[in-house]
């Protein structure tokens, strides 16, 4: 049996406790409640943040000094762009040498890295492509490594420390190279004026210009600037906007506390964190302006459909459907195997798959809609179903053929059950995963001739 059927059921819609009506959406609830969503996720990141370097930074003087360098690289988010990609190109400096020296112990020379930088930004006169001078530079570094970490644990190395400090500044030299290359290729993919390098160049080195022994102020720094990011992250991935002033409020009021958080309680609140944002992205999926346009199809489709034929009936769930021809005996249970020839199209009357002989399967191994729909049939009989996006596949659609929240068309006719003589689906099919109530889950399974392209 070709695919189609055999996929993980669709994915519920209700999120966070609270579901959407696809027959009548609200845009304004919908605008408010993703304004919510933002705004408390926002607070949540923030919280976390500053429980983390509070707990990093357990003196009141530390935290305060933490509060400092955050309010510091709060100030980049009014400069303009091209200021502010100079300043996080410098802080990436400080990440990637942090996790290097947890990784290694290597210890990396912020001097060496600013000065290969932006003199790498300033040479005019390489020839070399950008890959090749990528490939150049991670192959150097990968040797850099090798060698640095051979002398850690070479302990009858005489000069030891010498040659790791030599090495790790070749190693800072050969990644402000890197950077320094990027800087340059934006800047002349962008056609950056002098005025607007310049402007990356100050944003740079009020960045890199930073007492590295103060590392509360630098986790400050860091914190400041890790939040740019997340925002920019948040806004492309799941739509809603960040809300700085919240993640700010919420961070120093955690670093502004005398009680310090525990790792446990740290623990425990970056899950509820990894819980919500795992729906707020679920919600900013259900509520994109793609899914709210084939949730709008769907409903136009099935409103126009029942207005003109009154033998089409609606299921609690949703399924519309009208009988063509009763069958005979009894219905169908879940685990029988039927055989089946079928016909779906999209709301537009497109074909997109179809069955050229009878095929065997069983309804707990469909869709929600397609089960429900064989479940009230028996040996004989024909049907057209519509099944809507929360019955068919959902935020998640199904391969190039069915989009994400289309409502799908089915012409199903039973034929009986299987006595062996049918083309039986695949039995190493995955095990049953349960959904929520009104999305039961299927398994995969295809014939012996599901390789054929689905239409």
């Amino acid at each position: 049996m070709k695919k189609l059927f055999f996929t993980i059921a669709a994915i519920a819609l209700a999120t966070c406790g609270m579901s959407l009506s696809a027959q009548n959406p609200n845009l304004e609830a919908i605008a408010q409640m993703r304004t919510n969503k933002a705004d408390s996720l926002s607070t949540m990141i923030g919280k976390a943040y500053g429980m983390r370097n509070a707990i990093n930074h357990p003196t009141a003087a530390e935290r305060q000094e933490v509060l400092k360098g955050f309010n510091q690289a709060l100030t980049v988010k009014e400069k303009d762009e091209d200021y502010k990609e100079g300043y996080n190109i410098a802080n990436e400096f400080f990440k990637v040498s942090q996790d290097m020296k947890n990784r290694t112990g290597i210890e990396m020379s912020r001097i060496a890295y600013a000065q290969a930088a932006l003199a790498r930004f300033a040479d005019t006169t390489v020839t070399k492509s950008i890959n090749e001078e990528v490939k150049e530079i991670n192959t150097q570094a990968k040797a850099l490594i090798e060698e640095l970490t051979a002398l850690h644990k070479d302990s009858a190395a005489v000069t030891k420390a010498e040659l790791i400090a030599l090495k790790s500044d070749t190693l800072s030299r050969n990644m402000g190279r890197f950077y320094g290359m990027h800087m340059s290729n934006v800047s002349n993919q962008k056609k950056r004026t002098q005025e607007q390098r310049t402007k990356m160049i100050q944003g740079f080195n009020d960045a890199i210009n930073i007492d590295e022994a103060n590392t509360a102020l630098l986790d400050g720094k860091m914190m400041g600037s890790e939040m740019m990011t997340i925002a920019e992250n948040i806004k492309r991935q799941l739509s809603p906007n960040f809300n700085n002033d919240l993640f700010a409020g919420a961070a120093t009021s955690v670093l502004n506390d005398a009680k310090v958080p525990t790792q446990e309680e740290l623990q425990a609140f970056d899950s509820e964190v990894k819980k919500f944002m795992q729906a707020t992205q679920a919600f900013a999926v259900e509520t994109s302006p793609e899914a709210m346009a084939q949730k709008g199809l769907g409903k136009e489709y099935i409103e126009t459909l029942m207005e003109k034929d009154a033998a089409y009936l609606q299921t609690p769930s949703g399924l519309v459907y009208k009988f063509l021809k009763q069958g005979n005996g009894k219905k169908f249970t879940e685990t029988d195997k039927i055989k089946v020839m079928y016909k779906g199209t999209h709301v537009d009357g497109k074909t997109f798959d179809e069955s050229k002989e009878p095929i065997t399967f069983a309804p707990n191994q469909v869709v929600p809609g397609f089960r429900e729909a064989l479940l009230m049939m028996s040996p004989g009989a024909k049907m057209i179903a519509v099944l809507p996006q929360d019955l068919a596949y959902g935020s998640r659609g199904a391969g190039k053929d069915i989009k994400p929240f289309e409502t799908l068309v089915f012409e199903i006719e039973t034929i009986g059950l299987d006595n062996g003589d049918a083309k039986v689906t695949d039995e190493k099919t995955e095990p049953a995963k349960k959904a929520t109530k009104k999305s039961a889950a299927t398994k995969k399974g295809k014939s012996k001739k599901a390789t054929k392209k689905r239409k």
